[in-house]
Parts: C-alpha cells; sequence; structure tokens
C-alpha cells in the first residue's frame, strides 16, 4: 500500500498530512519534512481543507478518513466528531457516556492517528485543558490551546 504525505505550513506550524490514496489515516502536527513527498491529489485537498478551517474555524471538512484503532477508540472517535466547533466535553463525561472510565478515553485520545480531522482536542479535564497528543505540557499543549481559542471554545 502507497503512503503519501503532505506537508502543511500554517501559521500554526508544519504539519503533515498521511493518506493512501483513498483515505487520510494519519495527521502529524511535527512530522520530518524529509518524509513529505509532495503528497497525493487527496492529501492536496486535505491540506487546501486544513487551510480554509484554520481561516474558518467553522469550516467543514469533508475528506474520507480510515483512522487505525480498537472499537473502544472508534467509538470515542466518533463521539469527538460530534462535538461541534467551539464546545468541549470532558473525558469523564464521554467515559460516562460510554461506560467507561476517563483515563480510557484519554488514552483513546491519545492514540487518535488523525488529530484535527478527528477532533480530539475538544475533549478536556474538568481542571483545565488535560493532555494533547500524549504530552501534558509544552508545545503539544500550546497547540491545543490555540485550537481551542481558534474555535472560540476558551
Amino acid at each position: 500500500m502507497n503512503r503519501y504525505h503532505t506537508l502543511v505550513s500554517s501559521s500554526l506550524g508544519n504539519w503533515s498530512i498521511s493518506d493512501d490514496g483513498e483515505s487520510v489515516v494519519g495527521l502529524d502536527y511535527w512530522p520530518d519534512p524529509s518524509r513529505c513527498d509532495g503528497g497525493s491529489p487527496l492529501g492536496e485537498e486535505a491540506r487546501s481543507q486544513v487551510l480554509a478551517y484554520l481561516k474558518d474555524a467553522h469550516f467543514q471538512f469533508d475528506l474520507p478518513l480510515l483512522p487505525a484503532g480498537t472499537a473502544f477508540q472508534r467509538n470515542v472517535w466518533q463521539l469527538m466528531v460530534e462535538i461541534s466547533v467551539g464546545h468541549t466535553r470532558s473525558y469523564g463525561d464521554v467515559a460516562k457516556e460510554l461506560g467507561s472510565a476517563a483515563r480510557a478515553v484519554g488514552g483513546a485520545c491519545r492514540a487518535n492517528p488523525i488529530p484535527l480531522f478527528i477532533p480530539c482536542h475538544r475533549i478536556i479535564a474538568k481542571q483545565g485543558l488535560g493532555g494533547f497528543s500524549g504530552q501534558t505540557k509544552g508545545m503539544t499543549l500550546t497547540l491545543k490551546e490555540q485550537l481551542l481559542r481558534h474555535e472560540g471554545a476558551l
């Protein structure tokens, strides 16, 4: 299976979108630029949509997504997609809805291979932002805050 990597240069940094020619399969917020190969037509469309979102937080992504994950992770990710722009939900609230634990929801957030398209940044802790992409401080948390501010959730 071919994998394409399209570089997105934005005001929030350089990101890499991975696709297999038919579906978006990954997004990396801090890519190795040497791995970006110019992408595919789908990657270019995804890049265009990311840039449109960065101009208007209410832009609706319309891309074929194929995130690899467990059934539980996919259930959490589906709930993330249903959170409207400008809103957030807590790890605990999502866990309660799924009959699970907040840590398990956090694990599903951390495992999300397509952040932004599956908006894990909209899941926060009861007290504060929580983590983002497996980190609880530094650049990743700053990016989560920037995305939530962009969407009007903070």
